[in-house]
């Protein structure tokens, strides 16, 4: 019998390794090399319509899903604990300059870069909630602790409550009493004003009912004595025209050139000259009455 060569042996072993291999790829895609981070979220407040399969998002991206919720109950001081179980892929979110197939350390850096959770409402009509994770640093990293091999992401509360929260932080009593204080306000401004807005509108309505009347008999006067109203009117208009028709011929008569201005102004001289005249004569009678029986004395 002839004995096994090794390298035949050698090398139906290597192809068998590589059909081996080749299979596991072809059937089982690259999730062979795929790194999973195990991770547990304790979240504060209720965490209702979280359910197994739920989507973990980094910023709308879809790394991983929820697998497991869990009540944590604590017989000593009957508190409870509900962890919430994430798969992470680790492999989805790529840190620059880490080392490659150091899924854990970049994880961890991650956490302290400032990962944290929140509840985040895929649909308003369903309700469903979803974990959604981001880097927010400067927030507190509230730890639970507890998940052995598990990796603990610190926890944010939702925007649902931390508006709920601002709610209840709300004076809602002071504000309701004040409220109530402004209505009583109102209601015995109303009591005061009723008894008076009556009779206000009823002496609005008179008088709306006087001027009605009012406009009623002018319009009947104005009818009735509408051809003597035309007819003083026109005289008025006439007067007018005979008032203007004066003022041009008196602006006429004093026109610079206007011979009647001369004449006038001779008529002034001659006035002027004669009434001289007679101051001189009236000063020489003072002087001398006898002047009237004897006559002016010509020198």
């Amino acid at each position: 019998m002839t004995a096994a060569k090794p390298a035949v042996v050698g090398g139906f072993v290597l192809s068998g390794l590589a059909l081996g291999i080749a299979a596991i790829l072809a059937f089982g895609g690259t999730h062979l090399f795929n790194t999973t981070v195990h991770a547990v979220v304790y979240f504060p407040g209720s965490v209702a319509s979280l359910d197994v399969g739920a989507p973990v998002t980094f910023r709308g991206v879809r790394v991983g899903s929820v697998t497991s919720v869990a009540v944590i109950l604590n017989m000593t001081d009957l508190t409870a604990r509900i962890p919430v179980f994430l798969d992470v892929n680790a492999t989805q979110i790529s840190l620059k300059n880490s080392v490659t197939g150091e899924a854990d350390a970049s994880f961890d850096r991650l956490l302290k870069a400032g990962l944290r959770a929140q509840l985040n409402m895929q649909s308003l009509i369903t309700g469903q909630l979803g974990v959604d994770l981001d880097l927010q640093p400067g927030t507190p990293a509230n730890l639970v602790g507890g998940e052995a091999g598990r990796v603990e992401i610190p926890s944010l509360p939702s925007r649902l409550q931390t508006l709920e929260g601002e709610i209840a932080e709300l004076p809602l009593k002071q504000i309701a009493d004040n409220a109530n204080r402004a209505l009583a306000a109102i209601q015995e401004v109303a009591d005061a004003l009723g008894p008076r807005i009556g009779p206000t509108a009823d002496s609005l309505k008179q008088a709306a009912d006087d001027i009605d009347q009012l406009a009623i008999t002018g319009r009947r006067q104005l009818s009735a004595n509408g051809d003597q109203l035309g007819r003083v009117l026109a005289s008025s208009d006439r007067a007018v025209r005979d008032a203007d028709a004066l003022m041009a011929s008196l602006k006429e008569m004093t026109a610079q050139d206007s011979p009647m201005r001369s004449d006038l102004q001779a008529t002034l001289r001659d006035l002027s000259d004669s009434a001289s005249s007679l101051r001189g004569f009236t000063h020489e009678i003072e002087r001398d009455p006898g002047a009237l029986l004897s006559g002016r004395n010509n020198r």
